[in-house]
């Protein structure tokens, strides 16, 4: 079976194994599978200016007419040399699977072809047939994990020539990882700040790196988990334009509402007050306020029926990758409708 682990995608894309053209990279993070695809299309040998070897498709279109990439991946180039095909959005299309099947048994010659899918499960066909397939490799993109974040954030600095302090490496790496490309964005901007300095200082990663990951996530769940609805488009729409995955904040609603079914509990039981309770788990200033209009929005019935829609929605995000988004919205909203329901009844 041709695949990778996580950890070993970055050190095969270093010096990739031609025996495999039909590449599939496949993940939660949409920038990580984009900026491994182009280190997989620039170190294929295809002239990627050339707008006739270089050809890209989108998964959609394909499902509706799978020839073409048939009829692609079989052209031979005008003047020689390798054709490169990509591509992009790819889910559990059927007729896509089965190519991959097909052309990873007979690839064409010449030819490289670059899938890039979204959070493919194991027995996604897709993922499996570029896995088993003859001439065909399945290489998972995963989020940032603190290793590549470094690894990333250093390869930026040496370009510019300049150095980080620690205290400033650390804040930087707290308000990065929601999405690879959008981090490298963030970090170029940082080090085109800070050119002419001695080095990058906390003080500068506060001043100019986005925050999204950390402030704006938590805002939508604090406003949904509240009933503060008008302000989820916009904090969706933040989140969305900075790259955020929607897993991230799929995961922060779970997580925010496991530990506000602890709370309901410990007020439902002892009769503890909302104030006493939030304090105890001790939550940063910003945030004291919305916890406790939260935890009086809830009961416990309620809170585990939310954490079973959540469980529900990430299930179903996860085989329709190309409607994570819709879907993230969707919770966002319908959560906030039940907290400003409940908060008007319990009035």
């Amino acid at each position: 079976m041709a695949q990778k682990k996580a950890g070993e995608v970055d050190g095969f894309l270093s010096r990739p194994d031609t025996s495999f053209p039909i590449v599939l990279l496949y993940g939660p993070d949409p920038g990580l599978v984009s900026e491994r695809a182009d280190t997989v299309a620039r170190l294929s040998g295809t002239d990627l200016s050339d707008a006739f070897a270089a050809v890209s498709m989108n998964a959609d279109e394909l499902e509706r007419d799978i020839g073409r990439l048939f009829d692609e991946a079989r052209t031979v180039s005008m003047f020689g040399g390798r054709r490169l095909i990509r591509v992009r959005h790819a889910g559990n299309g059927k007729n896509l699977a089965d190519a991959v099947s097909d052309l990873a048994a007979a690839p064409p010659a010449e030819t490289t072809i670059v899938i890039e899918a979204g959070d493919l499960k194991k027995n996604s066909a897709l993922r499996v047939n570029a896995e088993r397939g003859r001439a065909s490799i399945a290489l998972p993109c995963f989020p940032d994990e603190a290793r590549a974040l470094d690894r990333m954030i250093d390869e930026e600095l040496d370009l510019s020539g300049l150095v980080i302090e620690r205290a400033a490496r650390e804040a930087l790496r707290q308000r990065l990882g929601a999405d690879r490309l959008a981090s490298r964005g963030e970090v170029r901007k940082l080090c085109l700040y800070a050119r002419g300095q001695a080095g990058i200082t906390e003080a500068d990663v506060i001043a100019v790196v986005g925050d999204v990951s950390l402030d704006t996530v938590d805002e939508a769940i604090d406003a949904a988990a509240c009933g503060d609805v008008r302000k989820i488009p916009e904090l969706v729409d933040r989140l969305i334009s900075s790259g955020t995955a929607s897993f991230q904040l799929h995961q922060g609603l779970m997580r925010y509402f496991h530990g506000l079914l602890s709370m309901r509990q410990e007020v439902e039981r002892s009769g503890a007050t909302l104030s006493s309770v939030v304090e105890r788990r001790r939550p940063h200033f910003r945030r004291r306020q919305a916890m406790e209009t939260a935890l009086g929005a809830w009961s416990e019935d309620e809170i585990a029926d939310v954490l079973s829609r959540i469980e529900a929605d990430i299930l179903v995000s996860r085989k329709e990758a190309a409607l994570s988004t819709t879907i993230m919205r969707r919770t966002l909203v319908d959560i906030g409708v039940g907290a400003a329901r409940n908060r008007t009844r319990r009035r």
